[in-house]
């Protein structure tokens, strides 16, 4: 796996899997943005410090979504350039819930957009820098939990029962921020307490009402992560979060377990739309995916 491999993919290798020290991985997590897959992002970012057509457009070419993607691949915090873009995204106007609003036209915010908004503005802007429009998002995003203890973007449409993918974008944000700042930190734990217990009601993937499976498209891993919710996504999240293991995992467990191939690796996948390059094809042995896989198996005390 860690031949000629990207520092990023390679320093979270040796980490996650290999169990480095820190010392002994740092020089390779100072390398991430200048080598391989982050540097390349970087390199399109225009003159006006966004990319793409701008802050949502087009998916997954835009700002906020390859800030979203340098996230995961833990480009350094203290990059100015993408500190710099991420307070161009804080920049835009709220709507009249609240939250930062892209569209500028339309009256309500995305809570899932939001809760992906905080994890990058927790990671890329410098502590104590723009406090008050990140509170704001933490307002916003605790202000809108509904009732049964996670969140829904449909909330202003009469939606009554969160959504996994917009609970797990939440989530995300929420515990990056937590990590970062202590505002309003026992409110935080507690709506993180509740939103992971609404998933775990849900058994990770089956209706709370009907016992089904909500959608197949759970069982499909995309990296990197866009706004979709699928089961490697969250599971890998609670791991990085320390969530510890409850038996209502497991059935995700072994679906995820089941999906890799004999030769111990699981296949990539991806969200559609437009991209600056093909990092892994669809449907091939996957780096990124067998390494997420495998130290969230193994976190949960799967023997692979």
């Amino acid at each position: 796996m860690l031949e000629d491999t990207d520092p990023s993919l390679a320093y979270q290798v040796r980490r996650d899997l290999l169990g480095e020290a820190p010392r002994a991985i740092e020089p390779l997590r100072r390398r991430i943005g200048t080598r391989g897959w982050a540097r390349d992002l970087l390199d399109r970012r225009t003159a006006e410090g966004h990319w793409g057509n701008g802050a949502y457009n087009p998916k997954w070419t835009c700002t906020h979504y390859v800030l979203y993607e340098l996230a995961q691949l833990e480009l350094p915090s203290g990059d100015s350039r993408c500190a710099e873009s991420a307070a161009l995204l804080l920049s835009f106007p709220l709507g009249r819930d609240g939250g930062v609003n892209y569209a500028r036209t339309a009256g309500y915010s995305d809570v899932c957009i939001n809760g992906m908004l905080l994890t990058i503005a927790s990671r890329f802007i410098e502590a104590g820098a723009y406090r008050n429009e990140i509170r704001s998002l933490v307002d916003y995003l605790l202000e809108r939990r509904m009732t049964d203890g996670g969140w829904n973007c449909a909330y202003y449409q009469g939606g009554t029962h969160s959504s996994l993918h917009t609970t797990v974008a939440v989530l995300e944000g929420l515990w990056a921020f937590k990590s970062a700042d202590g505002y309003r930190r026992d409110e935080i734990i507690l709506a993180l307490e509740a939103g992971v217990a609404f998933i775990l009601r849900h058994r990770l993937l089956r209706s709370e009402r009907t016992g089904e499976v909500i959608r197949d498209e759970f069982f499909k891993f995309a990296f990197p992560v866009r706004w979709k919710y699928d089961i490697l996504r969250c599971l890998d999240l609670f791991r990085l979060n320390g969530v510890p293991y409850d038996p209502r995992m497991d059935e995700a467990l072994d679906r995820i377990e089941r999906s890799g191939a004999r030769d111990g690796r699981w296949k990539a996948s991806s969200q559609p739309a437009k991209t600056y390059f093909v990092v892994e094809k669809n449907g091939a042995p996957g780096r990124w995916n067998t390494l997420r896989a495998l130290r969230t198996l193994r976190f949960y005390g799967r023997t692979v």
